[in-house]
């Protein structure tokens, strides 16, 4: 599993530091609702302190039997569905923006410097471990 996950962190490493050389800006979009169709990072250890990929490149191992890191801001909506995204909205409290992932199994708990304002909670540099379906 060691090896495994060292695999998946440098392949991470480096889509990751690829992935920043998009410039292409945050979306304000609004939170879609969580269907049936929505893409799931289901966790398999965690938060962790290691970068990650984007959601966006993520987005591309659904469906496989990989392991990925993934890194970006967390957001938990007032009904409770708790979102991973590649951006955070200009607005206050933040909104989630650009692409983003249902996260199922994560232990909020574990989650540091997770802030609320109103109904929304939100942590910026969040990195989780688990496999998109």
């Amino acid at each position: 599993m060691r090896t495994l996950r060292a695999l998946a962190i440098g392949f991470s490493l480096t889509l990751a530091l690829t992935a920043c050389g998009d410039s292409g800006g945050a979306s304000a979009a609004p939170s879609d609702p969580v269907g049936g169709s929505d893409p799931v990072l289901v966790i398999a250890d965690g938060a962790i302190n290691e970068p990650g990929m984007s959601v966006a490149d993520a987005l591309g191992h659904q469906a496989t039997d990989d392991l990925v890191t993934v890194s970006g801001a967390l957001f938990v909506d007032p009904d409770g569905t708790v979102r991973l995204c590649d951006a955070i909205a200009e607005s206050f409290p933040p909104q989630c923006g650009g692409e983003r992932i249902v996260v199922e199994g994560l232990d909020l708990d574990l989650i540091a410097d997770l802030q609320t304002e109103g109904e929304v909670s939100w942590a910026e540099g969040v990195t989780l471990f688990g496999s998109v379906e």
